[in-house]
């Protein structure tokens, strides 16, 4: 729990550091082509995703360097003849525009390589936009980050661009989506998991999975998975906590197989509500005790991921 806080403290203070720059961080106006989803964009090889990144939003870039092992790069930009669009915020119940008003910081989350069953090679860039901030800060706490992504192909020694969705959504907070992991979900088929942390200052702090993946020609959320992780509260105070995995094991499903979420921690009779549901009855009959939680998420046409039950609840 300790070594969480401290974590989270380290990154607090890492977004804070932005505030030391000499002057302001100024913004480029970019086309509203920029922001097509048909556009053509081809890169070398080997791959590049920071430079890519800067081709796909032409806009400001700063390498802000703040001590020998922490570098900030990112692209400011503003495009005055976009029209935003209303896209959801996990921590907001109304949506918000993007691209952001008063002007978008776009940062590199990863770059993840796979290959399909014909050998073709692909790169998914993936990308966190933030609302401008004249010192490349994000402190909001409770507010996501836009999360962006661009398909590669690689032809030759030639990376081409197959799909490019500037926006998704907004998860995570202080303005940074997590990192995205992939999944495979399917034949070829490959979906992206999220894990997003957030909770009260000092604890504890939940995790909910979000799994994005294509469907209806957009990539768009399909699973969400609330209270998937809950950590320890402070020093004085004996709360349940638990931690999960998940995989997508084969079937007969040639897409969208089935989701397995595996939760397992302990639980005390004092703080009851916060467990899943699954477990609270058990924990109203012992004063603490360990459990494994298992749930099977089935896809559904229109609805995404839903829970089938019953799930299967082992304690000790």
């Amino acid at each position: 729990m300790k070594r969480l806080i401290i974590s989270l403290c380290c990154s607090l203070a890492l977004v804070m550091s932005c505030f030391a720059q000499d002057g302001e961080l100024e913004l480029k106006n970019i086309p509203d082509t920029m922001l097509s989803p048909t556009r053509v964009l081809e890169v070398p090889d080997p791959f590049d995703g920071i430079k890519t990144l800067q081709k796909l939003f032409p806009g400001k870039y700063y390498d802000l360097k703040h001590s020998s092992t922490y570098r900030d790069q990112l692209i400011n930009w503003e495009c005055k003849s976009c029209k935003p669009k209303g896209y959801n915020d996990t921590n907001e119940d109304e949506p918000y525009n993007f691209p952001y008003e008063a002007g978008t910081a776009t940062r590199l989350l990863n770059v993840i390589s796979y290959k399909d069953s014909a050998g073709t090679q692909y790169k998914m860039l993936t990308f966190n936009h933030s609302e401008y901030d004249a010192d490349g800060a994000q402190t909001v706490r409770f507010r996501g980050g836009t999360l962006g992504i661009a398909k590669f192909s690689l032809s030759g020694k030639v990376w081409s661009l197959k799909f490019f969705q500037p926006a998704v959504g907004a998860y995570g907070a202080f303005s940074q989506c997590p990192k995205p992991a992939p999944v495979l979900i399917g034949h070829d088929q490959y979906a992206f998991m999220l894990q997003s942390q957030n909770g009260p200052g000092g604890g504890p702090f939940r995790t909910t999975l979000f799994l994005i993946a294509g469907t209806g020609g957009t990539y768009k959320q399909v699973l969400a998975v609330y209270g998937a992780e809950s950590t320890e509260g402070g020093d004085d105070e004996e709360l349940s906590s638990w931690t999960c995995t998940y995989n997508a094991p084969e079937s007969d499903k040639r897409f969208f197989r089935d989701i397995i979420v595996t939760m397992k921690g302990t639980y005390v009779a004092g703080d009851i509500e916060s467990l899943p549901e699954e477990v609270q009855p058990y924990a109203k009959t012992r004063k603490k005790g360990t459990f494994t939680l298992v749930r099977r998420y089935v896809f559904k046409w229109g609805k995404g991921y839903v829970s089938q039950g019953p799930a299967g609840v082992t304690v000790d």
